[in-house]
């Protein structure tokens, strides 16, 4: 189980990829973002850094990462439900960690569900340690989150 033998391609994402980073986000998070705030990030913030998992030439899973000053942030990683269990996550958090020391980031910070267990054990296996809990942060449905640091 959640092994593939498919061709798996990392790459930058573009306007192009708007459409799906949406369509995954909804299907990901219960709070996505709407379409035209993944557009404004994507096309002009020049903080934010987006990537796409690509299987067979269609996008899978994403991934927005925020770099300012000296520190990242993982904002999202978001893979399609059927592509789920095939590291894909790893793939794109892994590509992320790479950009933040290739831009000379100090640390990398995440928020994540207090009841989202796989992703909490992802990031504790790249690295990422647990500062403490954010009271009521996540909204449909109400929840805390915990903050997450990893040293780069």
């Amino acid at each position: 189980m959640g092994e593939t033998t498919q061709q798996v391609l990392i790459r930058e994402a573009n306007s192009s990829d708007i459409d799906r980073i949406y369509e995954i986000g909804t299907l990901c998070f219960t709070d996505a973002w709407r379409k035209e705030t993944v557009a404004h990030d994507l096309e002009d913030n020049h903080s934010s850094w987006y990537i796409v998992a690509e299987v067979d030439g269609n996008v899978v899973g994403y991934g927005c990462f925020w770099f300012v000053a000296d520190e990242g942030q993982l904002v999202n990683i978001g893979v399609h439900p059927s592509f789920r269990r095939r590291k894909l996550g790893e793939l794109l958090l892994q590509k992320g960690i790479e950009e933040a020391k290739r831009r000379q980031m100090k640390t990398m910070f995440l928020e994540v569900r207090v009841s989202n267990t796989p992703a909490q054990q992802m990031y504790e296996k790249f690295g990422f340690q647990n500062l403490g809990l954010r009271k009521k942060v996540y909204e449909l449905p109400v929840e805390d989150g915990y903050v997450m640091e990893r040293k780069i």
